[in-house]
C-alpha cells in the first residue's frame, strides 16, 4: 500500500478525533492489522477505502486523492521553470526529500514493531 494514502487515513481520521480501535471495527480487523495499514505496510482494498469515506462521511476521492497529488518536485519545477542548473538543484533536494521519507517511513515501522502509539 502507499505510505501516501496511509497517511491520509490517519489525518483524515485524527482530524475527526476517531480512535484506531474503532476504524479496525468499521473495517472488521484488529487494531495492530489497522495500524499497519495507516503505516502503509499492508494494503487496502477499495472496499476498505469504501467503508471508511462512509464512516467518516466523505468521498472515496478524499482518500485516494493522497495517490493522486503526488508529483515529484522535478515535475512540478519543470513546468514553471527550465533552467538546467534550477532543475539540478530541485532534483538533489527531492533525493534529500525521499531520503528523509524512508527514514520518517522506518521510524514509523519501529514505532510499531515496539507498540508505541501516537
Amino acid at each position: 500500500m502507499s505510505y501516501e494514502l496511509g497517511l491520509r487515513i490517519k489525518e483524515l481520521r485524527s482530524e475527526r478525533k476517531v480512535a484506531q480501535e474503532k476504524m479496525s471495527e468499521i473495517l472488521g480487523t484488529t487494531r495492530q492489522r489497522y495500524s499497519r495499514l495507516e503505516s502503509g505496510q499492508v494494503d487496502i482494498s477499495f472496499v476498505e477505502i469504501k467503508k471508511i469515506a462512509d464512516f467518516l462521511g466523505i468521498s472515496t476521492t478524499a482518500i485516494t486523492s493522497a495517490q493522486e497529488e503526488k508529483k515529484e518536485l522535478v515535475t512540478l519545477f519543470r513546468e514553471k521553470f527550465d533552467r538546467p542548473e534550477a532543475i539540478e538543484s530541485v532534483a538533489k533536494i527531492a533525493e534529500i526529500l525521499k531520503v528523509f521519507h524512508a527514514h520518517e517511513k522506518l521510524y514509523y515501522q519501529m514505532k510499531v514493531r515496539d507498540g508505541v502509539e501516537d
